[in-house]
């Protein structure tokens, strides 16, 4: 197996829409910079690419569009290029973003399709032959559930700092981390991070790859002659949130911002480091596994459109509320404000449907090891599910891969509420149809 490694920055200028809230934010400078990463394999008969971008997401669409360009411009087969968002909130918009109701730009949209063609190619000229190895280790006290049930009964997702009305929280939070240590013969070492939680704690309108590419850089700093790409795992209901803090928890956290939500760019170094020690940590002691054969699928699913016409004339009223710059007259606050105008703009969107949406579920198997990617935002437990399903050694599950367009959320938070299930375009069941289907790739690939 050989492996090749590139890395280019996609720093949009100033002025460029940035995508993540529902409001209107464009950027205003560079806090740190962001990067499409590439990590190219080569198994003599395969070749396949992983790509990570420092933004929040792309559409199923605008995915099918750049892996064809991609493809065309590395001479690959579309199945095999995989592309990962870090799900960063202080990115650029790439193309239309429904939430701020704010176009692209066009001449920043033309040098990021570039930017992804040329950090491939660029990986591929950089072919060493490599050795892989695995570890996994867990952090401590920096991955919370976003959603609880509050004394009412109600569900409700980052209810607030200290809030007394919230019970207790729900879901389980996966705080392993996982690695990949691939060694290559007389070039850099190359590792791979997989952990899943919001990047969502800097906020405001400057660029800013957030905790994962602090985790990057800590791992690039600490481990000579290394070099990092991060891979974000399952996190649709995980974020960095403890409501019920101590002081010294709270360090760092240095404003709340249109959600109720308090970020600060101290607290941001305090994640991403803690995310890089543990992977320090283990990157001496990680263990070989084989990696001579390199394979790689992709599958369409098709998922119910979550579509409730009965709540419609009040949907449009709050919609056409919001998009007057008018949402404050709603009779809600913070994160339920935020929900409220995100399931309103559901309902609306889909009053004529369509039935149902198409996304790609997407796999690649290098020896042992078994990347799958997940089209979207999935809660946590679907990510152990699809652990569980998988009988080789070493998995890493990876959200937002190949397409970005909708929460995953389980069966069950539909039933009890809360942001990402009332803001879901798909129905209740979608969670059965994902895990099914990335099942159905392990044993094509098996």
């Amino acid at each position: 197996m050989k492996t090749g490694y590139s890395r280019v920055c996609i720093n949009p200028p100033i002025g460029v829409p940035m995508v993540g809230y529902y409001e209107e934010r464009r950027v205003k400078g560079i806090h740190d910079d962001i990067f499409a990463t590439a990590v190219a394999f080569d198994d003599g008969e395969s070749k396949a690419v992983l790509v990570t971008v420092d933004i929040c997401l792309l559409s199923t669409e605008q995915c099918n569009y750049f892996r064809e360009k991609i493809a065309d411009a590395a001479f690959l087969k579309k199945e095999g290029v995989f592309i990962n968002c870090s799900h960063t909130h202080t990115g650029p918009t790439i193309g239309y973003d429904k939430t701020s109701q704010l176009d692209g730009n066009d001449e920043y949209d033309k040098f990021f399709e570039d930017s992804l063609c040329k950090v491939v190619k660029e990986a591929f000229s950089d072919m060493l032959e490599s050795e892989f190895s695995y570890a996994e280790g867990k952090t401590e006290g920096i991955s919370f559930s976003r959603r609880f049930r509050m004394k009412d009964g109600s569900v409700r997702t980052n209810p607030g700092i200290n809030n007394p009305d919230t019970a207790y929280p729900l879901g389980d939070v996966n705080e392993t981390v996982k690695l990949i240590r691939i060694d290559r013969k007389s070039g850099k070492n190359i590792v791979f991070v997989n952990y899943g939680s919001h990047a969502d704690s800097v906020g405001g309108d400057y660029i800013s790859g957030d905790w994962p590419n602090v985790t990057r850089n800590t791992v690039e700093k600490v481990l000579d002659n290394t070099e990092c790409i991060f891979l974000l795992g399952s996190q649709g209901d995980i974020g960095h949130i403890n409501v019920n803090p101590t002081p010294g928890q709270r360090r760092g956290l240095e404003y709340e911002s249109f959600d109720g939500v308090p970020r600060g760019y101290d607290y941001t170094l305090h994640l991403g480091r803690t995310v890089a020690g543990v992977a320090i940590g283990i990157y001496g002691t990680a263990e070989p596994f084989v990696a001579d054969k390199l394979s790689f699928s992709s599958k369409s699913i098709s998922i119910p459109a979550n579509q409730d016409n009965s709540k419609l004339e009040e949907s449009r009223k709050i919609k056409e509320l919001y998009e007057a710059g008018r949402a404050h007259e709603l009779p809600y606050t913070d994160m339920e404000l935020t929900t409220v105008v995100a399931e309103a703009v559901r309902v609306c969107e889909l009053e004529n449907g369509p039935d149902s949406f198409e996304f790609v579920l997407s796999a690649l198997k290098i020896g042992e090891l078994l990347l799958a990617g997940l089209p979207g935002e999935c809660f946590a437990e679907i990510g152990r599910r699809i652990e569980s399903a998988y009988n080789g050694k070493h998995i890493m599950v990876c959200c937002l891969t190949n397409g970005g367009d909708s929460y995953f959320p389980t069966s069950s938070a539909y039933d009890e509420g809360g942001y990402e299930a009332r803001t879901s375009r798909l129905k209740k069941g979608g969670d059965d149809v994902i895990v099914k289907g990335v099942e159905e790739l392990i044993l094509k690939l098996n």
